[in-house]
């Protein structure tokens, strides 16, 4: 009796939008040679005893005299109901039906039950063109679903165990192709709408995105519109309530370049938590993720390159969820870049070339490298592509300044995945290499330009190769004054210590001659490189 109370309410709120001529409401029979209603009645009907309805309702005058020819009208749910079959047109995950795995052009028959996993998603079809998208650890039961023999009559009865169901019906003349949708507290009447329901709990909800639907709960009967939703617990009565509005994605980039994608979303009040799905068509046929946020960021893991659709709504204290938003996006994160390992963000080089490193990544062939004086990266210095290991080092030496550099993987001939880490180096200025010493009074003294904060190693040997010191000193101060060493020929060398610790490379070797040795013809020997 509610579930008429349903219809009920429906067709007066539609009333004024819907006026249809009694022969588009009705099934017509046109009368043939030999025809008797209690025949008609017997292989058309639901019972044999309807012949004399149908008699009423055309108004014939002699119930046993219908001529050939005759247009008989007879209301569809009079016509004798047969089994029905949906059918599945698309799963993702871990879908069961009758408890084995679902595929795709399976069908689904009454008293079927689906039931989906953790991230699963199944799209059902029905006979009158509606479809059924079950989300996420949902349990659902094909009650009741029947057809006519005659015509497009359909008629579906569902029973929302747990889970959430997202739900698109077609629209028929009244009385075609009724949907009910039953759950704990409550049942859904559908004509031609776009609604949600969820079974969460022991809360029943529902949300409506455009149409009409009957919410009957307890002795309640709701209509409820587009943009209104309304929830039984079967304790409380139930209300209209107004759904939040469609959420707003904010700075959405053109494409996503890594492998969770962050969808950062506005805030919204009222709105506690966020939720969507992602499918990889605009009619969300294929949904392949589900995600939730606590905060205005959801975070989609595990998709492949590719283009996606994401849809989402805001989630209100109640649970009840909002009217949605949706847009396209793109994926490219394959293949993925490589994890830089030096130089250190912030890094610096003093008079040597730098050398960059990075991690080997398996689905790279090989790798290009960029370094730009700009963070933008339009001012490029370096662009190196092909870098067949996961190594480089430039051939000529870099100009002193700030540079930006970073590391793409590349697959096959020109399948370049995005960019990863961006990190700073700096080049410095070589370290200013020590001037001649000067010998006076037995002393040596020599100094060099430097920067502030800088101290320095220095250091004097007979050997070039510097195995065996003569002279080894930390100084705080870029000069040095020391005893003349004994008389030879000496190789000398330092580098500086930067303030924040960074050590600078050696400079080049020079040598000297000191006063009291005798070095024959050797006229440059005084002072120069070894």
């Amino acid at each position: 009796m509610r579930l008429k109370l349903i219809w009920a309410l429906l067709g007066g709120v539609m009333a004024t939008s819907v006026a249809l001529a009694a022969e588009e409401k009705d099934f017509t029979y046109q009368v043939k040679q030999g025809d008797i209603l209690v025949v008609i009645a017997t292989e058309l009907l639901d019972a044999p005893s309807r012949w004399g309805d149908v008699a009423k309702y055309n108004k014939l005058p002699n119930p046993n005299l219908i001529n050939p020819g005759k247009v008989l009208h007879i209301p569809y749910k009079w016509l004798r109901n047969i089994p029905a079959e949906a059918r599945i047109e698309a799963v993702n995950g871990a879908v069961t039906l009758n408890g084995s795995p679902v595929k795709a052009g399976d069908a689904v028959a009454s008293g079927a039950r689906l039931q989906t996993g953790k991230g699963a998603a199944v799209r059902v079809n029905l006979p009158d063109g509606s479809t059924l998208d079950l989300l996420e650890n949902s349990n659902v039961e094909a009650t009741q679903l029947t057809t006519k023999k005659q015509g497009s009559f359909f008629s579906a009865l569902f029973h929302l165990v747990s889970g959430r169901l997202d739900a698109s019906k077609k629209k028929y003349p009244d009385g075609h192709a009724p949907l009910l949708i039953k759950a704990a507290h409550a049942t859904l009447g559908v004509r031609g709408t776009r609604f949600r329901m969820g079974q969460e709990g022991d809360v029943t909800l529902a949300e409506i995105e455009h149409g009409l639907v009957g919410f009957e709960a307890g002795s309640r009967t709701l209509a409820l519109a587009g943009g209104q939703g309304s929830i039984a617990d079967g304790v409380k009565g139930a209300s209209v309530v107004q759904l939040l509005p469609p959420p707003s994605f904010v700075d959405l980039p053109e494409r996503f370049e890594q492998l969770l994608v962050r969808v950062n979303l506005a805030e919204m009040k009222g709105a506690q938590r966020f939720q969507g799905e992602v499918a990889s068509d605009e009619g969300f046929v294929h949904i392949v993720a589900q995600a939730g946020s606590e905060g205005t960021q959801l975070r989609i893991p595990d998709l492949a390159d590719g283009s996606y659709w994401l849809r989402v709504r805001g989630v209100d204290a109640r649970g009840l969820q909002g009217q949605e938003a949706s847009t396209r996006f793109v994926l490219k994160a394959h293949p993925v870049p490589p994890m830089l390992m030096g130089p250190a963000h912030n890094s610096k080089v003093r008079g040597e070339l730098p050398k960059f490193a990075w991690t080997d990544v398996s689905e790279a062939g090989h790798y290009r490298v960029q370094l730009a004086r700009d963070r933008q990266f339009k001012d490029i210095a370096v662009d190196q592509a092909n870098v067949s290991i996961a190594a480089f080092s430039p051939e000529q030496a870099m100009a002193v300044g700030e540079y930006f550099w970073r590391v793409a993987s590349v697959k096959g001939d020109n399948d370049q995945g995005p960019w990863g880490e961006v990190r700073v180096l700096k080049v410095l200025p070589p370290t200013a290499p020590p001037q001649p010493p000067a010998f006076t009074k037995g002393r040596m003294a020599s100094s060099w330009e430097a920067e502030a904060g800088q101290t320095f190693e220095y250091q004097l040997a007979n050997n070039k190769d510097f195995a065996k010191p003569v002279l080894s000193l930390v100084l705080k101060e870029p000069k040095i004054d020391v005893a003349m060493p004994e008389p030879g020929k000496y190789f000398v060398r330092l580098r500086a210590i930067d303030a924040d610790g960074y050590v600078g490379p050696w400079t080049p070797t020079q040598s000297f001659i000191t006063p009291g040795y005798d070095v024959n013809g050797c006229a440059n020997c005084v002072w120069g490189t070894p």
